[in-house]
């Protein structure tokens, strides 16, 4: 009996062996890969803290599918944004924006719940620094490694960038119509105003509309974006969104 036991433990010490081992291979291939792509994109996000790109790589997508294309884009500063703008799509898209490293945790489980549930990739979980790096950096496909990849490419922007800068290059590239991208375009387009003079129940029509872009306008009364605009209200409510 106690050689039985004696066995049983070799062998359990022998398992655990093995799984550390693997386990630790596998971490180090990980963390080589993240660090050679990590530094492989850290020159293009520091150069955006005083330059923005012209265009997005969801927009240049968009270009190079169909090079007659009118892109409507114009950028404007942080602080010629309305407040009521801010607050709003930090309320619908991302209410934890300024307390998180970049990804917020309890999103990533509902979604990773949801995703298991469904048996599919279907919901993402991303913060507005994620969706930024998704817009800026990578192609929109549903995959675990291109989620991954904008996972990585949101902590790093998050460092290099900084909270105030991010959301300034969500609202200016985020899309908000089929060929509209940044609040200023589409404040012009939809409400002929500028940016800065948006009252809280046009950016709450706007915020409202991220969530299908390129099919809702503002002013739908779809259920969707009856969702939304309760889900923005009601945050506004709760609390302050903004530091």
């Amino acid at each position: 009996m106690l050689q039985k036991i004696q066995i049983v433990g070799r062998i359990l010490v022998i398992v655990l062996f093995i799984y550390s081992v693997l386990f630790t291979l596998v971490g180090t291939i990980f963390l080589v890969k993240a660090h050679s792509f990590v530094f492989g994109q850290l020159d293009e996000i520091q150069a955006m803290r005083d330059t923005p790109p012209a265009m997005s790589r969801f927009m240049e997508d968009l270009v190079d599918s169909n090079p007659k294309v009118n892109i409507q884009h114009r950028f404007v500063p942080l602080d010629s944004i309305s407040i009521n703008l801010r607050k709003a799509v930090i309320a619908v898209e991302d209410p934890a924006f300024y307390m998180h490293p970049g990804f917020d945790v309890r999103s990533m489980a509902k979604a990773m719940d949801a995703n298991m549930t469904k048996g599919e990739l279907r919901y993402g979980g991303s913060t507005i620094t994620q969706q930024l790096a998704k817009n800026l950096f990578l192609t929109g496909e549903r995959t675990w490694e291109r989620k991954l990849k904008e996972l990585v490419y949101a902590v790093v922007m998050e460092r290099n960038l900084g909270k105030d800068r991010i959301l300034e290059l969500y609202l200016n590239y985020a899309q908000w119509g089929r060929n509209v991208f940044g609040c200023e375009a589409a404040s012009q387009i939809y409400y002929k105003v500028h940016c800065s003079e948006l009252s809280l129940q046009q950016a709450t029509n706007l915020a409202a509309m991220l969530a299908s872009p390129g099919n809702s306008e503002p002013e739908d009364n779809s259920e969707l974006m009856q969702r939304r605009r309760k889900v923005i209200q009601q945050n506004l409510k709760d609390g302050a969104l903004l530091p």
